[in-house]
């Protein structure tokens, strides 16, 4: 299938800038090194940027994919909020608090989990709850007493579908607009046709703090030393130099979404200069690969074919689990065997470098921050993404202490 307008503008305007940057030995940079006190990484810190940010904010939660039929679902834990997503049989996505009115237990078995329903039960009492989280029956009614059941279905959250993903507010009574907050970035979205994919898989690591985790996502200039013997041998780089594009989209002059892009063949110059050889008609996702961030923990190293979605949970000051996704828009109950084990060795594969090279690699930055070695940490003019990464949640967090101090 054809790709659009938008996706094959955006693809020759890439290649070109990746093309001028080889040829000239250059990326795309900031003015000047963005210096972050340590201190931002505390317990205190963390608090707060909950409270501002993950509280607040629309957070992506879930894939399309995910939901795909009627009485489709999704049990999800975000901080102390159990969050429920579901697909009615109107097929309309709602989310709520995974809380039965009756006593507060889920009403799901686990609070991570996906699955088939036509309703919900509480394991507790066997209350019982539609798809679209009205309460349906009380177990033994007339005993229990007399209730009005038309206010006591679950307890509903802020939730939009938009090009294959599913956003979701945690907080009650808190609204959002989509296409405010996402800005430029649903056209990005748009082009990944990620209302075809399939789910492949599911892996879950975990890491040190959320923002040393989400830190690695946003830059390549570790690729050929973090991953020498990993991703930097699969791409055949020939120089430990990088040549990365860097964008954002959103509300805020510093986006707060981004998209890092590169050759897909890896971002080594040399590579990058062999795209002159290949007619610009032909300039399209088999050469050139894009990591998209949604703000504030979502990493989508995928396009139309498929790929990894990767969700960053906060659980604690210092640590985060990251919740895995492989999609690809091929239906998994249509593989061949030999499809089905390519793809579960590909996907121990992706968990074992991100486990034993990326996540590691937190747990000793967070080793170093409480160390006292440093005062501040130190982001290049090459590290554009996370430099904006950080403005983004300096700007969240300022907005939120002066929203406090009028309360």
């Amino acid at each position: 299938m054809a790709q659009s307008d938008y996706v094959q503008q955006q693809i020759h305007w890439m290649v070109k800038r990746a093309i001028e940057h080889a040829e000239a030995g250059s990326t795309d940079s900031t003015e000047e090194i963005y210096r972050l006190p340590v201190d931002s990484y505390s317990a205190q810190s963390w608090e707060e940027e909950m409270n501002a940010i993950f509280r607040r904010l629309p957070l992506m939660l879930a894939l399309s994919a995910e939901l795909r039929e009627p009485g489709s679902y999704k049990a999800i834990k975000v901080l102390d909020v159990p969050v429920l997503i579901v697909r009615g049989e109107d097929l309309r996505v709602r989310a709520f608090i995974n809380a039965c009115t009756h006593r507060g237990r889920a009403v799901t078995q686990t609070h991570d989990e996906v699955g088939q329903a036509k309703g919900f039960t509480c394991p507790y009492h066997a209350w019982r709850f539609g798809t679209s989280g009205e309460l349906q029956s009380v177990a033994d009614p007339r005993k229990f007493g007399e209730i009005d059941r038309n206010l006591l279905g679950l307890k509903e959250l802020s939730c939009e579908e938009r090009a294959g993903f599913i956003w979701v507010c945690i907080t009650r009574g808190v609204s959002f607009d989509i296409e405010h907050y996402m800005g430029g970035m649903l056209e990005e979205l748009a082009g990944l046709e990620a209302d075809k994919w399939f789910v492949h898989g599911r892996s879950q690591l975990e890491s040190a703090n959320w923002k040393i985790t989400h830190d690695g996502y946003l830059e390549s200039y570790h690729i050929p030393f973090l991953h020498r013997q990993t991703l930097h041998e699969f791409w055949k780089r020939e120089s430990l130099s990088s040549v990365s594009l860097y964008d954002h989209y959103g509300p805020l002059p510093c986006g707060p979404h981004q998209r890092m892009a590169g050759n897909a063949w890896g971002n080594d110059p040399k590579l990058m200069l062999k795209m002159k050889d290949i007619p610009s008609a032909d300039w399209g996702d088999k050469y050139f690969h894009a990591v998209r961030t949604l703000f504030p923990h979502i990493s989508i190293s995928a396009d139309r074919h498929g790929g990894l979605v990767s969700l960053m949970l906060p659980i604690a000051p210092d640590r985060c689990i990251t919740h895995q996704i492989h999609v690809n828009p091929r239906d998994p109950s249509q593989d061949t065997p030999e499809q089905l084990q390519a793809m579960k060795e590909r996907i121990a594969l992706y968990a074992k470098i991100v486990r034993d090279e990326d996540y590691s690699t937190s747990f000793s930055i967070q080793e170093g921050l409480q160390s006292g070695a440093n005062t501040e940490l130190l982001f290049g003019r090459n590290e554009g993404g996370a430099q904006n990464f950080h403005r983004s949640v300096a700007h969240y967090v300022q907005a939120y202490r002066a929203s406090q101090s009028k309360g």
